[in-house]
Order: structure tokens, then C-alpha cells, then sequence
């Protein structure tokens, strides 16, 4: 019997997680544990949602307790803080900052990444980030008071990928709608991008089409506009421009946790990912995985997996299988990741979508309803598609029931 640790309850390594739960914990093969410090898990390309106040927590937050018993695996509420490989350990911490050791047969590390400040002066005391559920929560919890108060507030967001744009478009059809109702706070929201265009990970037509649907949503965007300094209330640019705001959130660029480069000898790059093989072993250990944001894989062109949800959800299927040929005794298969295009929401009604690398754009409600799938194919791993459906028909129902947002109404 083998003991599979992984480090990380994100969208990797929760699936990793239910898939080696399903296969051998259920029939006491082999023991699968979680180290995860939060409670519920919420799919990261949905925090915006958390900020905005618009994501429904009661049907799309799934508690690691409950899941685990389902699945067949041990949850431990901690965060990891130190890896032994000699005695194959790593010590974790819990939330009353009490340590203990975890012994492991096989690690995962799917711990993810975070937003790159760059080390630009005054972001990380004046600037908000989305990082995590708990930072959209606090998000959530400073733009609330803005759209309940009479008048015009102003929300800036640094970062033009689908982090930064998803955020300003919620936060815009948030406000288009309370408007409806007649409510007279006003929320102006400006995107602040560094590059020539926003989205620029993806292809300029795309970028061009939510570019006009974000203005066409009352969205302010200033491209080749970089931060130089952040202070309370304002944003200072490199060309010296003052860009003042109520509440000010950050979504550039990404990194890895500077502890990550600290872990007995594991190889890291310049962003404190760790280093990989094509078969997801670390360069220096082959009993430690990586999967996720925060692994550095390579790829048979010579490029490196990108940071994308798709790309952690491809890695932990395949990794699944690997892990279940390495006990087998067998050779392990390379990741390849099939790059499937980007599809990014702009409000609860439209989307615009690349697909076929790049080759065909689409824009519209259906290109939602396509967003809103990706989502419900990652729940199906969690729970099947029987319990999925009822969720669905559920929310179905209270979007009925309920008005689009009721947070800042009741």
C-alpha cells in the first residue's frame, strides 16, 4: 500500500484527488490525502464572480470534508511549509499555526500561482487581489459598500488578461443592473493594461471584439499604460498620470510563492515555479509531481505548458493514469497539453470565444452558455453528471426566483 499526498485543493488537485480517491481508496488500496488550508473549494476562473457579488456559494462552493468522505480521501486543513526528502515528509501548518508531519510514499504539489505585483512600490499595501476565494471575499466586501452608497464611485483594476477583464465586465453588468432597479449609486470602472491591447496571451481579433464590448459596457480601458506607484486612492503611471479610484485590485502577471523555491533542492525558475520533467516528476526527485500553475512543464516544441485552468485540469486527468501505471510498475507517459482556444465571459450574457488555435472567433450568448459548460464539465469530475444536472435545474430555478443580484437590494 502507497500513501499519495497532494498539496493543493485548486481545480488540479482537487480532480486528482477524486480521481485516485475513486480508484483506490474505496477498495483500501492505497491512502489519498489532501493538504489544503481552506475549507470549501471555489474554481478560480469564478472569483471575479466572488467580488462581484454574484456567485452563487450555496450550489458552486463544494466542501473538501464532505467531498472527501464521498470520494474516499482524508482532507487535512493546513498549508504545507517544509519538504524532507530524505524522509519523505513534508510538515504542514494549520490555521492556529500548529505544525506537524505528513510521510508521504508519492507527493503532488498543486498549489498554483498568484498575481506578479513586479515589485511595483505601494501595491501590495494599497492594491486588492484575487488570488484566492478569502481576497475575492475581501474584494466583495469593500466594492459592496460603493454600490450600496448614493453617487459616483471608482474602481480601478491593473491587468488586462481574463482575470482583469471577467472582473470589469461583472462589475459593469453589476451596475447596469441595479441601475435598472433605480438605485443611485454609480460604479465607474477603469482597466488598466501595460501592453498594446488587453487579452494579450490571446489573439488580436479576440481582444479587438471584447475590447468594444467592455466599452460598449461603459468600461474605461487604457492600454500601454504601465503602474509605477501605487498610494491610497490613486495609481501614479510611468508618464506620470494620476488615476484616482475608491478601491483599487490587482490581476497582472502571475508567480508562484517564493516558499516553493525553498523546498529541499527542488528546481525553480525566475517565477518560483518548479522545474518539471514531460512526465510531471520534478527534475530532481521522481517521486515528486507537479501539476498546475505551478509547474514549469516542457512541451515537445520546445515552449512550456501555459498557466491555464484547461492546462491543470488536462494535467491532473493525465496525471491520474500515470500514477496508476507507475504502481503498476509500468513506464511512465509525457504530458502533452491539446490546447482546446480561450473563451473569456464579459457579463452573465455574452462571451467571446477562440477556438481551433486561434482560427475561428465567436462572440455571443451561445459562446456563453459554452463558458458556463467548461464549468459544469469540472464539476462532473467532482460529482457526475447526475448530481450536475440538478444543479443546473437548481440555479435554473432561483435565477428565476431571485433577481440577478440581490446582495446590494435586500
Amino acid at each position: 500500500m502507497s500513501k499519495i499526498v497532494v498539496v493543493g485543493g485548486g481545480a488540479a488537485g482537487l480532480e486528482l484527488v477524486t480521481r485516485l480517491g475513486r480508484s483506490f481508496g474505496r477498495r483500501g488500496q492505497h491512502d489519498i490525502v489532501l493538504i489544503e488550508p481552506a475549507s470549501h473549494h471555489y474554481w478560480k476562473p469564478r472569483l471575479h464572480e466572488i467580488a462581484a457579488g454574484t456567485f452563487d456559494s450555496e450550489l458552486d462552493a463544494v466542501s473538501y470534508l464532505q467531498h472527501g468522505y464521498c470520494n474516499q480521501y482524508q482532507t487535512i486543513q493546513a498549508s504545507m511549509s517544509r519538504l524532507d526528502r530524505q524522509r519523505k515528509e513534508i510538515e504542514v501548518r494549520d490555521a492556529q499555526g500548529q505544525t506537524s508531519m505528513v510521510n508521504y510514499d508519492y507527493l503532488v504539489i498543486a498549489v498554483g500561482a498568484v498575481s506578479n505585483d513586479f515589485k511595483t512600490e505601494g501595491v501590495s499595501e494599497h492594491c486588492l487581489f484575487l488570488d484566492s476565494a478569502q481576497q475575492a471575499q475581501q474584494a466583495w466586501e469593500q466594492i459592496n459598500p460603493l454600490l450600496r452608497a448614493q453617487g459616483e464611485h471608482h474602481i480601478s483594476i491593473v491587468g488586462a488578461g481574463a482575470t482583469g477583464v471577467e472582473l470589469a465586465a461583472e462589475l459593469a453588468k453589476v451596475n447596469e443592473k441595479l441601475n435598472r432597479y433605480r438605485h443611485d449609486a454609480n460604479l465607474k470602472v477603469t482597466l488598466i493594461e501595460a501592453s498594446e491591447r488587453i487579452l494579450p496571451a490571446g489573439p488580436a481579433c479576440m481582444s479587438e471584439k471584447v475590447h468594444n464590448a467592455l466599452v460598449k459596457n461603459g468600461v474605461e480601458i487604457k492600454t500601454n499604460t504601465r503602474v509605477k506607484r501605487a498610494e491610497s486612492g490613486k495609481l501614479i503611471t510611468a508618464n506620470g498620470e494620476v488615476i484616482n479610484a475608491n478601491l483599487q485590485l490587482w490581476a497582472a502577471g502571475i508567480k508562484c510563492a517564493p516558499w516553493l523555491a525553498q523546498l529541499d533542492g527542488l528546481e525553480t525558475n525566475r517565477l518560483n515555479q518548479l522545474k518539471v520533467n514531460a512526465t510531471l516528476t520534478t527534475t530532481v526527485d521522481d517521486s515528486i509531481f507537479v501539476i498546475g500553475d505551478s509547474a514549469e512543464c516542457p512541451q515537445p516544441d520546445g515552449s512550456v505548458v501555459p498557466p491555464r485552468a484547461q492546462a491543470a485540469n488536462q494535467a491532473a486527468g493525465h496525471l491520474a493514469t500515470q500514477i496508476k501505471r507507475r504502481l503498476k510498475g509500468k513506464e511512465m507517459k509525457p504530458f502533452v497539453f491539446n490546447d482546446g482556444g480561450m473563451v473569456i465571459a464579459v457579463g452573465h450574457n455574452y462571451a467571446v470565444g477562440s477556438l481551433m488555435n486561434n482560427k475561428l472567433i465567436l462572440r455571443g450568448r451561445l459562446v456563453r452558455n459554452l463558458y458556463d459548460t467548461i464549468f459544469r464539465l469540472h464539476q462532473r469530475i467532482l460529482f457526475g453528471w447526475g448530481r450536475v444536472t440538478a444543479l443546473v435545474v437548481l440555479k435554473r430555478l432561483k435565477g428565476t426566483l431571485n433577481p440577478f443580484y440581490k446582495n446590494n437590494i435586500s
